[in-house]
């Protein structure tokens, strides 16, 4: 643990090593991302008899951008993994004396997408000052116990969509597709799709529902013990199949430059 640590603050200090740049990446996601909630709000201002609020795409949006910035920004090479099989990347992490999942993971952090974790947290911040009806403090602990849930369920998705590319040649499709629906469908409240029979399936399918929609059923009252339940064992059992598939993959990896046996 100790040196995935290291290996981990040597990615960041790499990364911060222009600061103009470190901050002004991140600003420039923050703004980006303020920036779709404006709309959001411009557009309740016209359409106010949809039933959707300020408050309840702010809560979303905050649990959404948490999960994008843990795939694309902390852990960057999670959401790569598939471009590393396919362009036989993977050699490189494979050559060292360490375990290789741990290992991609610390390894690449993505500037701009913490742009989207800081977000996340002034999202939070802000809901709770200007939006919460309750104990702020409980909410606090709340959001911290969903939000782990819904990013190791997101963080399992990831592995095993990044996983397929040990099989399929073009696994990086199959991830932007995934990336894209996680986007657009997770933008909006539940509200929105409840009367959507044939999505329901599709946004259980590309993990929308147990990474952002349980956690936010939880956080506006809606969801009780069998919620968290449900979201501890989907969250553990993804992350569980992600792993699992991974080494199975890596067992029969090849590549111009290696063949890995074990």
């Amino acid at each position: 643990m100790k040196t995935y640590r290291k290996l981990f603050r040597y990615a960041l200090k790499e990364q911060m090593e222009y600061r103009f740049n470190f901050s002004f990446s991140i600003l420039t996601m923050i703004i980006n991302d303020a920036a779709f909630l404006i709309i959001f709000a411009i557009f309740l201002s016209y359409f106010s008899s949809t039933g959707l609020t300020l408050g309840s795409f702010l809560l979303l949006f905050a649990l959404n951008t948490l999960v994008y910035a843990l795939i694309n920004g902390i852990f960057a090479n999670i959401g790569e993994l598939p471009n590393l099989i396919e362009q036989g990347k993977l050699d490189y992490y494979l050559s060292f004396p360490v375990k290789t999942l741990p290992f991609l993971m610390v390894s690449k952090i993505k500037v701009h997408n913490l742009g989207d974790l800081f977000f996340s947290l002034l999202a939070f911040v802000a809901y709770i000052l200007f939006f919460l009806e309750g104990n702020r403090l409980l909410f606090s602990l709340k959001a911290l116990g969903v939000s782990l849930l819904g990013g190791i369920f997101g963080f399992g998705l990831f592995v095993l969509i990044g996983s397929v590319g040990f099989v399929l040649q073009r696994g990086s499709k199959l991830r932007d597709l995934f990336q894209s629906f996680f986007l657009v469908f997770g933008s909006y409240p539940p509200e929105v799709f409840e009367q959507q029979k044939l999505i329901l399936p599709l946004l259980w399918l590309i993990g929308i529902f147990p990474s952002a929609y349980l956690p936010y059923w939880i956080l506006i009252g809606k969801g009780g013990r069998e919620t968290w339940l449900a979201l501890v064992l989907l969250s553990g059992g993804m992350l569980r199949i992600g792993i699992q598939t991974f080494q199975y993959g890596l067992k029969n990896y090849s590549s111009g430059n290696l063949v890995l046996q074990q």
